[in-house]
């Protein structure tokens, strides 16, 4: 079987999804926003060879295979990159908390001011 561009980009698109995988064990932001976008464009350059060359080209069973465990392989790194910002976000509500939630002690009662009417009675005389 030749080497076709098909097959080129396929390795290209394996080597990338390599490295985003280990940018996101390490957590290096630079290597993950850069290594994210190059796999990003080799993805949209791959479909747009595979449009102009025929969907046939991927009915060899080694093709699709190594198509479905990057499909694979991209939603596992796809929640992995929700749970680790998901953390970062968690991590930052710590440090610094929102300005939109309510504070613990405001509000409009104030710390020893008048109790409230709870029960039946609305006034009680004697």
């Amino acid at each position: 079987m030749p080497h076709t561009s098909i097959d080129f980009h396929l390795d290209i698109l394996e080597e990338r999804f390599n490295v985003l995988s280990a940018a996101l064990i390490d957590g290096s932001a630079e290597t993950l926003q850069s290594a994210s976008a190059s796999l990003q464009l080799l993805a949209v350059e791959l479909v747009q060879i595979l449009d102009v060359q025929g969907r046939t080209q991927i009915d060899e069973s080694a093709r699709s295979r190594r198509i479905r465990s990057l499909s694979f392989g991209l939603s596992v790194v796809r929640e992995n990159l929700l749970r680790r910002s998901a953390y970062v976000e968690r991590a930052l509500e710590l440090i610094v908390p929102a300005t939109h939630q309510k504070s613990t002690y405001a509000g409009r009662r104030t710390f020893g001011g008048p109790i409230l009417q709870s029960g039946a009675f609305s006034v009680l005389a004697a």
